[in-house]
């Protein structure tokens, strides 16, 4: 898969730490991962508020009202 380019503009100090801290040429795979873990969590709590909501039948009268 082709990667697409992003730009992300930092506070000079955001980007000093990171730098120091990570590493100038991991800066890109750090951030990264950090999206990618973020989106993925995020789809796993919508997939478990879906599967609680179905288990409780209070939850479930008031989405059809």
């Amino acid at each position: 898969m082709e990667k697409k380019h992003l730009s992300v503009k930092v506070a000079p100090e955001v980007y000093n730490l990171l730098k120091s801290d990570i590493g100038k040429g991991k800066i890109s795979d750090f951030v990264e991962g950090l999206i990618v873990r973020e989106l993925g969590t995020t789809e796993k709590r919508i997939e478990q508020e879906y599967r609680e909501c179905y288990a409780n039948p209070r939850m479930i009268k008031e989405a059809k009202q």
